[in-house]
This record gives C-alpha cells, structure tokens and sequence, in this order.
C-alpha cells in the first residue's frame, strides 16, 4: 500500500471500529460467560440438570422417551439421548404436534424437556427462546443475545454476519497500520515494529490508551481473526462462508444436501431399537471406510421434514473429550445411510471448519482454553471500548485545532 493510502485505511478503521463496537460488547461480554454455559446452568438450575441417584439401573432409552411422551402430550419427543451421565437428568428437545385438521404445528410450551434418568419423571421444561431473566431462562438468554441480540427471524444472524465480514476485513487493516512507516524503516524494520507490540510504562493516559489497543491486538491477532471468521462460518455459511472456502477446500455437503418431503414423515418404518440397530451397522460401516474407532453413543433424532435419522456418536475423529459430533445420517424407513457430518477424518473443508468452531466456542484444549477464551471475551470488550476512546480523543483535537485557526 502507498503512502498516500495509509490515511484512507486509517478512516475505513476508524468506521469499521465504530459500527462494529457496540456488536463486539455484547459479543465479547456474552462469550465470556457462555464459555462456562453447562456448568452454570446446572448450578443455577440444579432442580432441573441434577438426578439423585438412588442405586437403580437406568432406564432404557427409548422406554424413557415413552415415559417422557407420556408427560408431555402437548409435544413430540423424536428426540433419544443416549449418553448418560450418574446423577445428571436427560435432557430431550422437544418439537410441535401437527393440528389434526390443518396439519400446520401447534403452539409448542418449551423446546426441552428434563428427565430423570432412573425413575423416569419430568423434572421440568423450558422454553429456550423465551426472552426472560427468569433463573431458568438465563442462561439461554445470554445465549440467544450472543447468537442473534433474540432479533426475530433470521435478522439477528444476518446483521451479526455482516458485522462478522467487517471485523474479519478489518483485522487486515489494523495490522497493516500497526506496521511502521516507510520512513522509519531506516533503522530496522523490527526496530521501528517493536513499539506497537509494548505498553510503555509511565505513558500518559493518551498513550495508554493506544498502546492497550494496539499491543492487544497485535498479540491476539489470530485469535481475533479466528472468532471473526467463524462468526461469518456461523451466520453467512450459505452466503459468504461457503462460496469462499470451497473455491480452495473441498466439503462434504451430504449432511445439509437432502431434500425436505412434501409433507412430514408420520410413521416411519424404522422405530425404536430398529432404528437404533441400523444407525449402528451404517456408523460401523462409515468407521470402517473412514479408519475411526467409535468409543461411545451420543443421540437418535428423527428429522420429520426429510425423513431420516441423525444418529450421532463419540469417536477418535471427535475434537471435543465428552461429546460426540460424529455423525451419520440414515433413511427413516430402509436404513440406508444419506449423509455424514466427521469433525475429521473427512474432506479437509469440514475438518477446518469443525476446528474453527471447536475454537470458537472453547471445545478444545480443556479447562485452560476455556478460561483463556472467556478472557479474550473481555480483550475483545475492551479493544472496542479502547477504539471508541481513541477515536473521541482525535475527534476532540481536531475540534480544538479547528477553532483556534483564524477565520
């Protein structure tokens, strides 16, 4: 870039900074909880994530769906768990049932339901869209403020996808004007470079300031560009992310590629332990193929829509230590397998972009990277509480100066 160029990028940094800062807060201060979401939920809701453990043997799972059907007439439970955990409820999602005269869905009171894993009774249900400070809803509500500010329809993601190709493109041009100027290249690039990596002690508050602002970001720069890019794979996949990185990495699309039916699948042929057993020959199968060893169960849902099975399982392509994301998809009536979905061991596209989201929401690396990313929630906070600072301090000079010159 020219000389005369760096001015203009200084503006376009200037503007991205301040359309993207208030989203970047809320993003920031929402991540930073939310990377602790499981473990503050249960303490803040023990009644419902918490199962005494009375020395009986588990139910079986589909015997624990029926128990929970039978509760809860009001909704559908196409939804089996099978990963268990001692003294810990099951937690099933829940979906509308059809009117009987219209076929549209009906009013629908929560979208999960918990379950006590030994006796089988409903411990409670939530609706995790609802927009409440409710203990129960808390931490759902943090999370739908992070996914999409609880904006209805998809408007939320949208505007935080467009906010996402703005951080991500200004990540570029805060570090090129981080780097020092032609002129004072002379004594060394490193040399002039050093500077914009340090916080000087003593500075002036001014100073602080920038040097707060830059250094952050110089150090985290990755990571920063890491969350900003994934935010995009998150909210603009079908729009941006996708029509990007499959220019220069292949993917397996067979996971989202399969049609939705005219109308919903009432009754398939495959049910209950059927349909478990033929998820288990195909996943075997796929295991085989692939060169992965599955060492634990995760869920079997029926997709309604598309007529088909996700059966998802625990296996050594898996990023994450305790939940599975090893996943295959199974026609609901004949067993034939329709789609995967491998964190690894798959096309190289789906492989970065199970990293770039395993990073994104602290899934690897255990307790130390989970701690590391909720302060980055707070790094990222403070950037753009720093960048408005920096901006209304320049913006204020410039007024003085203006008012001094004559005329």
């Amino acid at each position: 870039m020219a000389i005369a160029a760096r001015p203009f990028w200084v503006r376009v940094h200037r503007w991205a900074g301040l359309a993207t800062a208030l989203f970047l807060c809320v993003a920031g201060l929402t991540g930073s909880i939310l990377a602790f979401k499981e473990e503050l939920d249960a303490w803040l809701n023990p009644r419902l994530f918490l199962a005494a453990d009375p020395g009986l043997p588990m139910m079986d799972p589909f015997a624990l769906r029926d128990a929970v059907r039978e509760q809860l007439p009001w909704a559908r439970v196409d939804h089996v768990p099978l990963r268990r955990e001692a003294g810990r409820a099951v937690v099933f999602r829940l979906t509308p049932r059809p009117d009987p005269a219209t076929g549209r869905p009906l009013p629908l009171r929560a979208t999960h339901a918990f379950a006590d894993p030994y006796r089988g009774k409903v411990l409670g249900w939530r609706d995790e869209g609802a927009l409440s400070l409710a203990r129960e809803n808390l931490l759902p509500f943090i999370y739908r403020l992070h996914l999409d500010l609880t904006l209805p329809g998809v408007w939320g993601r949208l505007l935080y996808g467009v906010i996402a190709v703005i951080w991500t493109l200004d990540c570029f041009v805060g570090f090129y004007l981080t780097l020092p100027a032609p002129g004072a290249r002379r004594k060394g690039f490193w040399r002039a470079w050093r500077p914009a990596w340090l916080i000087k002690p003593g500075a002036s508050a001014s100073r602080y300031t920038l040097d707060l602002h830059r250094a952050f970001s110089l150090w985290l720069w990755a990571l920063l560009l890491v969350y900003a890019w994934s935010s995009m794979m998150f909210n603009l996949r079908d729009q941006v992310y996708m029509p990007v990185m499959s220019t220069v990495m292949p993917f397996d699309t067979s996971w989202r590629g399969a049609p939705v039916r005219p109308a919903p699948m009432a009754a398939p042929a495959l049910e209950g332990q059927a349909a478990l057993s033929a998820a288990r020959r195909a996943m075997d199968d796929l295991a085989r193929e692939r060169g992965f060893t599955i060492d634990g169960e995760e869920s079997l849902m029926l997709d309604r829509r598309r007529g088909l099975y996700a059966y998802l399982a625990h296996s050594d392509a898996d990023l994450r230590r305790h939940v599975g994301n090893t996943a295959i998809l199974i026609d609901a009536d004949t067993g034939e397998r329709r789609g995967v979905y491998l964190p690894t061991r798959g096309a190289w596209g789906d492989t970065f972009s199970n990293w770039l989201g395993a990073l994104h929401m602290a899934h690897v690396f255990g307790l130390p990277y989970r701690i590391f990313a909720s302060l980055l929630g707070l790094v990222v906070v403070m950037l753009s509480v720093t960048g408005i600072i920096i901006w209304r301090r320049k913006q204020l000079g410039r007024s003085i100066a203006a008012s001094r010159r004559p005329g």
